[in-house]
Parts: C-alpha cells; sequence; structure tokens
C-alpha cells in the first residue's frame, strides 16, 4: 500500500531494463533516497503534530517509519547485484527465460518483503494512537491525499521519450528500430500507468482500516493480493516491452545500451 504512494516500483532485474532504454535516469538514484525520507518524515510529523501525539507515540511510528526505510535499503542493496545479472543478460544473443524469471523472483520478494515491513508498520501506528486520534488523523489525510498520477503522466512520458530519443541517437538506431522501440516503450508505460491508476481507491480502503478498532488481516490480505496480480501484470508486459527491444538491437547497440544504464544509475558510476 505505502509503495503506491511513494517509491512506486522498485526497479530491479528485468523492470529496470525494460525502461533502461526510455527512464534509466528518472529510474536511477537520481531521486535521491535521502529526498525522500525527509519528504515522508516532514508528512509523518506533521500527522503526528494534527493529532498532538505525545512523545511515547512519535517515538513508535518514528521506529515503525525507520523499519520501512530500513528494509528499503536492504533491497536496493541487494538490487546492485540483480542490475549487474539484468545487464548481462541483457547483452547475451538471447533472452533466457528461465534467468528473467529469476530477476523476477528477486524483485517480487524484495517487494513483498517491503510490503510486509509496510504492514507491520501501519500496525505499529494504529496501536499507538487512541481511536478519537486515528479518527482526527484520517480526516488529516483526506485533506492532504497525496495527487492524483493522471496529471502527472503527460510530462513523465515526455521525458521519457525525450530519454528514448537521446539513446536511440547515441546506438545510431534505423528509422525501423526506432519503430519498434517506441512501440515496445509505449506499451511498458501504457500498463504501468494503468496498473497504478487506482491510487484514490487505494488510500481510502487504507484509511478505513486504519480507523477500525483493530486492522482486520484478511482485509489487508486482499489487499496485498490485489497489488500483487497487478504488479504481475505489468510484470509481464515489461519483460514483453524488453524482448521486443532487445530483439530489436544488435549486440553492439545493446552493448551500449547497457553501458548507458552502468552511467546513469546510482552504484555505477552516476
Amino acid at each position: 500500500m505505502k509503495r503506491s504512494w511513494k517509491i512506486g516500483i522498485a526497479l530491479a532485474g528485468a523492470l529496470v531494463l525494460a525502461l533502461a532504454v526510455g527512464g534509466a535516469a528518472l529510474a536511477s538514484g537520481h531521486l535521491h533516497e535521502g529526498f525522500i525520507k525527509r519528504r515522508v518524515t516532514r508528512h509523518i510529523d506533521a500527522a503526528l503534530d494534527a493529532v498532538n501525539a505525545t512523545t511515547s507515540q512519535r517515538d513508535a511510528v518514528h521506529a515503525a517509519r525507520d523499519h520501512v526505510f530500513a528494509t528499503i535499503e536492504d533491497n536496493r542493496r541487494a538490487e546492485r547485484g540483480d542490475l549487474d545479472a539484468a545487464l548481462s543478460l541483457w547483452q547475451s544473443d538471447r533472452l533466457d527465460p528461465a534467468a528473467v524469471a529469476t530477476l523476477r523472483a528477486h524483485h517480487q520478494a524484495a517487494a513483498k518483503k517491503t510490503g510486509d515491513a509496510v504492514v507491520q508498520a501501519l500496525s505499529d501506528a494504529h496501536d499507538a494512537l487512541t481511536a478519537p486520534q486515528r479518527q482526527k488523523l484520517a480526516d488529516f489525510l483526506r485533506g492532504h491525499r497525496p495527487p492524483q498520477m493522471d496529471g502527472a503522466k503527460p510530462f513523465v512520458k515526455h521525458m521519457v521519450s525525450e530519454r528514448v530519443d537521446d539513446v536511440l541517437e547515441q546506438i545510431h538506431a534505423t528509422a525501423d528500430q526506432r519503430a519498434k522501440v517506441t512501440a515496445a516503450v509505449e506499451r511498458a508505460f501504457t500498463a504501468i500507468s494503468e496498473g497504478m491508476s487506482d491510487h484514490g481507491a487505494h488510500f481510502d480502503q487504507a484509511i478505513a482500516l486504519f480507523t477500525a478498532d483493530k486492522i482486520d488481516p484478511s482485509q489487508i490480505a486482499a489487499l496485498q493480493a490485489e497489488r500483487q496480480a497487478k504488479m504481475q501484470k505489468i510484470g509481464d508486459a515489461v519483460v514483453q516491452a524488453l524482448t521486443d527491444v532487445h530483439d530489436a538491437l544488435d549486440a553492439g547497440q545493446r552493448k551500449q545500451v547497457a553501458e548507458f544504464v552502468r552511467s546513469h544509475h546510482s552504484g555505477h558510476g552516476g
């Protein structure tokens, strides 16, 4: 649930490469983790101020927050190895389905680990606050709900298209290659946009769960299962796009793309 607000899809393994042609710089380390953590912390502290949280309550919520960020950081460190494996796979003559499945399994396991940490944080925050505070917090959050993503889609799509054009220019892609790559990236972008279009509904569901006297594990499980199914569908579309781009380029061009990803990804010199 939290990932729908902030980190979104953790672009690891095949997912990184699927947007590598189009958005490596956007998806890499240039939206720094420190900035995100500071922004999240400001939002949390503002919410705690709104409910007049005590020192002990603040400590409990901050500890829950720190556990989530520690989990994300653990996943980020593990992702570095997955990126290297994905780039090696990308440069091969053929994308091995078994290797792709292994990378996807790593990504899915990391996403589940983060999701479990978020659920635990939600439960800890729920238990730390009183019922009136939870209701007051819900009212505060409704008044400060995350913006809808639809308005940002044209800008993001433009940025991705610009990055695609830059890379295709660098690798001297032919007109036919440009058409195939552009179509593949468009399909991946559409799948991601559609899969991330229901944040408002999930936000309302999360608020309802949080204000209840007791968090219902079955409802949490249902929300997680729904999100996992959508991520699976997005992953299928992204892997197909990756395959289409891979097959459209020659070995030399794929090597150039891999070098571009390394140079623009955090931890790889970018």
